[in-house]
């Protein structure tokens, strides 16, 4: 289960924070949510700290060039080698 909670810290800012497992049957609520984010022209973060999983299609979509300047925080340790944060420098 995913459980995705808007948070609107500012005006133009906007936090989803997700809680549980980011997998292939979650996908499209997750999409469909980072999707609303960006039309409303909100600058948007991916708080991590509650997930306890992400499979490969949840990693393929957080990476989509689309999303590439979406803010990822609170990752484990886990979630950053799976996205690929240790190569690119990020963090």
């Amino acid at each position: 289960m995913l459980r995705i909670t808007v948070q609107n810290k500012k005006r133009n800012d906007r936090v989803l924070l997700l809680e549980g497992k980011v997998s292939k049957q979650w996908l499209e609520e997750l999409q469909t949510e980072i999707e609303r984010s960006i039309n409303d022209g909100k600058k948007l973060a991916l708080d991590f700290s509650k997930v306890s999983y992400i499979d490969e299609e949840g990693a393929l979509l957080i990476n989509l060039p689309l999303y590439k300047k979406i803010e990822k925080r609170n990752c484990s340790l886990f979630i950053r080698t799976l996205l690929g944060f240790e190569s690119r420098g990020e963090k």
